[in-house]
């Protein structure tokens, strides 16, 4: 074959110039027209001609050969050769693929072998099929290098170059099948079994299984080359299994050997554990191995109880994990109800745990509810005694329509009687403005304890009033003293009689700890006690 472009060197007659001259313009324009379609030209040095390489951009990679141009070899695209000087080179060959019109033995890189592509160069790699991986690049050197091989570099590499065996001489000229070392144990034939050698690969000088050279020898369950301990193949050339005590990574969990097993931090599959897995490990009371938080094992392995926060079913009607006593559920886990014994905050008033309607607390849980207000009309010192003055409370109630009216009582005191000496001192209710308005919650003791929640600024008719009724009685229910008016028999303006506030919340409310003479009118304070 005669590479495009070169003249014969025979004698040329002038017509047969002109037919060549001819020729050879037609296959330039034919050139240039499919160079054109191909613009930039690349070059990556690999010594292998891409379909987007040619002569000038990239001299290195494609190269003319006489020797593959001629000859049996002309109708094969070579590595270095490519569709832009060569005839037998289709536009495509060298793109990787498969195309129409190309075979195995017209473009035989586009047919790669098996391990073309790492960048090795094996001992049965055809360089015509995977020349990236195989190429005479540097032959002749003496060195069989990565990217070469008998076929590729007969001159540097002997007929066992990469086959992964250290033979005799190769130390130096096959650096790839020779582990580095030092002294006699480089190579297989010295007698000693060096880096790299076993009973399989160099049985002349490894008599005895060696672990770790990579190759499964007599005795060994394996031998993956490492002295990795926590991969499928023990430092001891063993099969990693649960139970080795070594952490098999990725597989188990954990691995404490003999110490794996029930009620162990590690389980008999090697397995952490865990809450829920059915095995009373470490830290826990209980295991059922479900995830049922309501029955009698929580999700958290603790036993069912009252408190915990989860309804257990069958045992409990409620489970608020709490301890407080009196919101809707109680610490016995129990909907708060009504005779209980329990205040039910904010829902109940009282809850004294039994069926009495006339005690402190009613069987509704409601306080049972006494009246207490400031006459509307006002009166002399002179109040008929202290009779004459709970008559004077009790009319002002009947007229006023309040429930119980007969039961009003003076909150007044003479030289020997006062309210806390006949007035029922064991009442454990409210007392409430005639709208409703609490003045003390809990009964006689909280009324005399110097502190109102609330004035007793009301009248009979729930009129505010703001006044000093008379009282000459202390906070706690007991006399203050002589100004009574003459045990409230005189309106005389020499005798002077005590009174309090009713804009008052504190012990002024009743003892003002000022008196006034008898002929002035004031208001009374009037309590139902029945």
């Amino acid at each position: 074959m005669t590479r495009q472009g070169s003249l014969p060197t025979a004698l040329v007659r002038p017509a047969d110039c002109r037919l060549i001259w001819a020729c050879f313009l037609a296959l330039v324009v034919i050139t240039c027209a499919r160079e054109s379609e191909h613009p930039p030209w690349q070059c990556n040095q690999d010594r292998v001609c891409d379909p987007d390489e040619n002569q000038d951009s990239c001299p290195d990679d494609c190269v003319w050969s006489e020797a593959t141009g001629e000859g049996d070899a002309e109708g094969v695209c070579d590595a270095q050769e490519n569709w832009t000087f060569v005839q037998a080179c289709l536009q495509t060959c060298g793109n990787g693929q498969t195309d129409e019109g190309e075979t195995k033995q017209t473009c035989p890189r586009d047919f790669p072998g098996p391990g073309c592509g790492d960048e090795i160069c094996s001992i049965d790699e055809d360089p015509a099929r995977c020349p990236k991986d195989c190429r005479a690049q540097t032959c002749g050197d003496g060195v069989c290098d990565p990217y070469e091989n008998p076929a590729a570099c007969a001159e540097d590499c002997g007929a066992g170059c990469g086959d992964g065996t250290c033979a005799a001489g190769e130390d130096i000229t096959s650096t790839r099948d020779c582990e580095p070392c030092q002294g006699d144990a480089c190579v297989c034939g010295d007698m000693v079994c060096g880096p790299g050698e076993s009973m399989t690969t160099c049985p002349e000088d490894c008599t005895a299984p060696t672990c770790g050279n990579a190759a499964k020898e007599d005795g060994e369950a394996c031998d993956d080359g490492n002295m990795l301990d926590t991969d499928a193949c023990t430092s001891d050339c063993k099969d990693a299994t649960c139970g080795d005590g070594i952490v098999w990574a990725g597989e188990e969990d954990c691995d404490d050997g003999a110490d794996n097993g029930p009620g162990k931090p590690c389980s008999a599959n090697c397995e952490l554990s865990a809450c829920g897995d059915g095995d009373l490990g470490p830290g826990e009371t209980c295991d059922d191995g479900n995830d049922i938080d309501t029955d009698d094992c929580t999700n958290a392995c603790e036993p069912a109880s009252c408190g915990d926060g989860s309804l257990w079913t069958g045992e409990e009607e409620c489970d608020d994990g709490n301890a407080v006593d009196t919101d809707e559920c109680t610490n016995a886990c129990e909907p708060a109800d009504c005779g209980d014994s329990i205040v039910w905050e904010g829902m109940e008033e009282c809850d004294d745990g039994n069926q009495v309607d006339t005690d402190g607390c009613l069987n509704e849980c409601i306080k049972p509810r006494r009246v207490i207000f400031v006459t509307s009309e006002e009166f002399k010192g002179d109040l008929m005694g202290m009779s004459g003055a709970d008559l004077k409370c009790q009319t002002a109630a009947m007229n006023a329509g309040l429930a119980n009216a007969a039961t009003f009582k003076a909150w007044l005191s003479s030289g020997s009687n006062w309210p806390a000496k006949r007035l029922d001192t064991s009442y454990l209710g409210m007392y409430v403005l005639t709208n409703g308005t609490s003045v003390a919650e809990n009964g006689w003791a909280d009324l005399t304890d110097g502190e109102l929640l609330n004035a007793v600024d009301r009248t009979e008719t729930n009129v505010k009033a703001n006044s000093a009724p008379w009282t000459n009685t202390k906070t706690d229910g007991t006399s203050a003293g002589a100004n009574h008016c003459d045990s409230w028999t005189e309106p005389m303006p020499q005798l002077l009689g005590g009174y309090g506030f009713t804009n008052a919340t504190d012990a002024t409310w009743t003892d003002a700890m000022g008196t006034a003479p008898c002929d002035g009118a004031r208001s009374l304070y009037c309590i139902e006690d029945p």
